[in-house]
C-alpha cells in the first residue's frame, strides 16, 4: 500500500500518466487496469485512469494483483490483411471476431492473430491487451480497421482521431424509411444502467455522457411483400463512440436489422420478416472507406461489402 500527494505542478494530468511518473517499474497498461480493478483511490474515492488531477489530492494505492493473462499469438485465425505498411496495416474484420482480449475471451481475437503475424507490435500502444489498436469495431461490425505497427505511428494515428481528421464510412441496412434522406444525429451517448449496451444520454444511465455526431445518407430503399421496409445507409461517424452508429439509428427509430439489442418490441415483431438464410441474427454494418493523412501523405482504403451483406442486398433489389 502507498500514499501520494499530488502537488500544484500536476495540475490538469491524466491519472494514469501521473502514476506512470510514480510506479517507473510499471507500464501504461498495467496502471489502467490497476485503476480500474478499484485499487487506486483519490481522496478516498475510487476513481478512473482518465481522471484529470487539481493538484492537492491524495492518491491511495491499495494491494493489487493483475490478474492479466499473457496474451498469446495464435496462428490459427485467419486474418485478411488488406495492406501491410511499414507503419501501419490495414485490416479487413471479419464478423464474430472480437478485436481485443477481455475477460471472457483471451485466445481468439484479432490481437492473438496479429501478434502472431506481426509481433512487432507487442509493446505497441498504451495497453498491453491492446497492442497497436487505435481504434476498435464491435464484434459482429466488418470492415477497415487500421493497426499500428510502431510507438510514434500509434501516437501520430492516435492524435489523428483525437482531432477528428480520419474520416470512416460505414454502410449499414436499417429498418424503415427516413424522413430526412440526409442528416446529422446530434446526440451524446452514455452507458445504460443495465451495463449491457449503450443509451442516449437522458434519464437514468451510468457515468458521464459523451458527445457523439453522426452524418448519414439513404442511399436506397426497399419494401417487402409484407410491407416490411429496410434502408440502406450510408453512415459517416464523426466521433468514435462505443455502438455509436448502433444507439444513434435506434435513436431514430431505424436500428440496424439483426440488431436485436437495440430493437423496439416493434422490430421484434418484424425481424423474422428476413429470410432466415440470410442470417439476420446478427447486425449489418460494414467499414467501407477510410480516409487519412500520415506523414504529409494521402491513404485512402475502400473495400467491398462482405458477401453476407451483397447476398441480401442482392435479394433485396430482386424484389
Amino acid at each position: 500500500m502507498r500514499d501520494i500527494q499530488v502537488t500544484i505542478e500536476h495540475q490538469g494530468k491524466r491519472l494514469d500518466k501521473f502514476l506512470v511518473e510514480k510506479m517507473v517499474s510499471l507500464t501504461r497498461g498495467e496502471i489502467i487496469r490497476m485503476i480500474k480493478s478499484g485499487a487506486v483511490e483519490i481522496n478516498a474515492k475510487k476513481t478512473k485512469p482518465s481522471y484529470i488531477l487539481h493538484g492537492d489530492e491524495y492518491v491511495f494505492i491499495g494491494d493489487y494483483r493483475d490478474k492479466s493473462q499473457d496474451i498469446l499469438p495464435n496462428r490459427n485465425l485467419v486474418i485478411d490483411v488488406v495492406e501491410g505498411l511499414e507503419d501501419f496495416i490495414i485490416i479487413n474484420k471479419q464478423r464474430g471476431l472480437q478485436v481485443h482480449p477481455s475477460h471472457r475471451e483471451r485466445k481468439n481475437t484479432l490481437v492473438n492473430a496479429l501478434l502472431a503475424r506481426f509481433p512487432e507490435i507487442k509493446n505497441v500502444g498504451e495497453d498491453e491487451e491492446r497492442p497497436g489498436i487505435v481504434h476498435r469495431l464491435d464484434k459482429d461490425t466488418t470492415g477497415l480497421l487500421v493497426v499500428a505497427r510502431n510507438q510514434r505511428t500509434f501516437e501520430a494515428l492516435k492524435a489523428l482521431f483525437g482531432q477528428k481528421k480520419i474520416q470512416k464510412t460505414y454502410y449499414a441496412l436499417v429498418f424503415g424509411y427516413f424522413e430526412e434522406k440526409k442528416g446529422i444525429i446530434d446526440a451524446p451517448i452514455a452507458r445504460a444502467t443495465s451495463y449491457t449496451k449503450q443509451k442516449i444520454a437522458f434519464g437514468k444511465y451510468k457515468g458521464d455522457a459523451r458527445d457523439a455526431c453522426t452524418e448519414y445518407e439513404v442511399m436506397k430503399e426497399y419494401q417487402l411483400a409484407n410491407g416490411t421496409e429496410i434502408s440502406y445507409v450510408k453512415v459517416m461517424p464523426k466521433t468514435g463512440r462505443t455502438h455509436q452508429i448502433r444507439v444513434h439509428m435506434a435513436h431514430k427509430g431505424h436500428p440496424l436489422v439483426g440488431d436485436e439489442r437495440y430493437y423496439t418490441k416493434n422490430e421484434k415483431k418484424i425481424h423474422n420478416t428476413i429470410p432466415k438464410i440470410y442470417d439476420p441474427q446478427t447486425f449489418y454494418l460494414h467499414a467501407k472507406e477510410i480516409f487519412f493523412t500520415l506523414d504529409g501523405k494521402d491513404y485512402h482504403f475502400m473495400i467491398d461489402l462482405p458477401d453476407r451483406f451483397g447476398a441480401l442486398l442482392k435479394y433485396l433489389d430482386s424484389l
